[in-house]
């Protein structure tokens, strides 16, 4: 059996003869189009500080946090020290008897203009509270590494729909 996560992806073929469309978009992007593929030691040092944090450990999963750190989330956003932080994910995270977490896939990217790689995963996250209660939520996680350190967590959320009642 093969390992898929150790697969190489092929390299991009690129035809050199192809003409180089330019085009002319209906609205001007925020951030930098500019980027290239982005160095997969950025990701495991993401999914290594989240898987961490899944398994209780949230002293560990800060190891990998820059002293200043900013996070945001759904109706939170937290720019300061990664100290202040720390105890509010302690407190977050002791709610849960547990926590799955699956990626659907991610993408490490890097742009040169900013010096900056983000690691974009998305994924489902299912908790089941100390009652026993589950509940899920799908992610888009764009976070920020600079100088092998997470700088900035932008996360995403959509709440999945109400189960169907049968009749």
């Amino acid at each position: 059996s093969s390992d898929l996560n150790s697969a190489k992806p092929d390299e991009a073929k690129t035809d050199s003869t192809a003409k180089k469309e330019t085009y002319t978009y209906p609205f001007t992007a925020k951030y930098s189009l500019n980027w290239k593929p982005g160095d997969e030691k950025y990701a495991v040092l993401v999914f290594g500080s989240l898987k961490k944090y899944l398994d209780g450990d949230v002293k560990g999963s800060f190891t990998d946090f820059a002293d200043s750190i900013e996070f945001l989330a759904d109706k939170f956003h937290f720019v300061g020290k990664k100290d202040s932080l720390e105890p509010m994910f302690i407190a977050i995270r002791g709610q849960s008897a547990s926590i799955a977490y699956q990626p659907d896939a991610w993408i490490t990217t890097y742009y040169p203009d900013q010096d900056d790689t983000w690691v974009t995963i998305w994924a489902t996250e299912q908790w089941t509270d100390k009652k026993g209660k589950t509940d899920s939520v799908y992610l888009v996680q764009d976070v920020l590494v600079k100088n092998d350190k997470i700088v900035r967590i932008d996360e995403k959320q959509r709440m999945f729909p109400e189960p169907m009642k049968k009749k």
